[in-house]
Formats: C-alpha cells, sequence, structure tokens
C-alpha cells in the first residue's frame, strides 16, 4: 500500500476559507455547506491515512455540530480531542485550551475542566484525526476493516465514545447525507 505525504496531497486541495466554512455552518443549508466543506478534506485524509472519508466526515459532524460548536468555531478542533496534558497538545496541534466538560469516567458523569487542542486551521484538525487514528494502539483493531465503513467506525467507536450508539450515530450521518460518495 503506498501513502502520499499528506503535504502532497494538501497542496493539490485548494486550502479552506476557515470564514466560509463558518458562515456554512450558521447558514440555512448548513448541512451540506459542511459536507462540500469537510468531503474533500476527508478525501486527503484518506490518500494520506487510508481511512474511510466517509467515516472522518460524519464523525467531524457528530463532534463539532456541523462546525457549529465553541470547540470547533474558537479552536478549529473538530473531533473532540483533548490534550496529553495540559501542556502537551501534541505533534499537530498549536497549544491546549481550557473549556468545562462532563467526564462519565469513573461514574457518576460530573462536570469537569478539560484541555482541548486547539489547531491552525480544519485541515490541520482533520491531519490530525488521521494520524491519531493509524498510529494508536487503541485504533489498531480498525485498520484491517478500513475497506469498510461501518465496520470501521465500530472498531474505532469501542474506544473513541462512551457512548455505546456512537458507531450507530456514526452510520445514521453516512446514510442520511450520503457520505460513502467521498469514499469512491
Amino acid at each position: 500500500m503506498i501513502h502520499i505525504g499528506l503535504a502532497a496531497v494538501l497542496l493539490v486541495t485548494p486550502p479552506v476559507d476557515q470564514a466560509a466554512v463558518r458562515e456554512a455552518a450558521l447558514s440555512s443549508g448548513f448541512q451540506e455547506a459542511y459536507v462540500g466543506a469537510a468531503g474533500p478534506i476527508a478525501r486527503a485524509i484518506h490518500a494520506a491515512y487510508d481511512i474511510p472519508a466517509s467515516v472522518t466526515v460524519a464523525q467531524s459532524i457528530l463532534e463539532s455540530n456541523w462546525g457549529r460548536s465553541k470547540l470547533s468555531a474558537n479552536e478549529r478542533n473538530y473531533f473532540g480531542f483533548k490534550c496529553v496534558t495540559p501542556t502537551s497538545p501534541g505533534p499537530i496541534a498549536l497549544r491546549c485550551a481550557r473549556y468545562p466538560s462532563t467526564e462519565c469516567v469513573p461514574a457518576p458523569c460530573h462536570p469537569v475542566d478539560a484541555y482541548f487542542r486547539s489547531y491552525a486551521s480544519i485541515e490541520d484538525s482533520f491531519r490530525d484525526y488521521g494520524r491519531l487514528l493509524t498510529t494508536s494502539a487503541n485504533y489498531a483493531a480498525a485498520l484491517p476493516v478500513r475497506s469498510d465503513p461501518d465496520a470501521f467506525i465500530r472498531a474505532v467507536a469501542r474506544k473513541y465514545a462512551t457512548d455505546p450508539e456512537y458507531a450507530n450515530k456514526v452510520i445514521r450521518l453516512m446514510n442520511l447525507y450520503d457520505l460513502r460518495r467521498f469514499d469512491a
């Protein structure tokens, strides 16, 4: 399998206008506008990391509320990635930003302040998603089934989310918005 470097892929993909993504998220018809902006980036991530673009778009929708969440609007974090420590954003993010959150491990669920990754661009957020899913041992079980988007997200969801319906929610988004078209 040949992986094209993401930098090379993003050079041939026109840069995304951050203001346009934000505007699309606030306008009527924002769903299709968001999918139209996220789809080409997800294809670039697929070319670089060989993960289903349909899953990438659907997870970004679910995690960022169509790019309308405070985390995506302010920090360009479209996948809800937290920092490793309050001062360690990882190799792609610029910094860590503090936001209120809810943690359910250990139970019961309780409010906390958490540190989330802040990115320079939507492309960097998506690139970190591709990097994390293909390098973390948490998602190693998903890699052998990456040619099947449904099986892939079911394997990813086991470690990605505590919501037992998470994979089903992602699959519903893939079906409702015909996101598998980005896998072709």
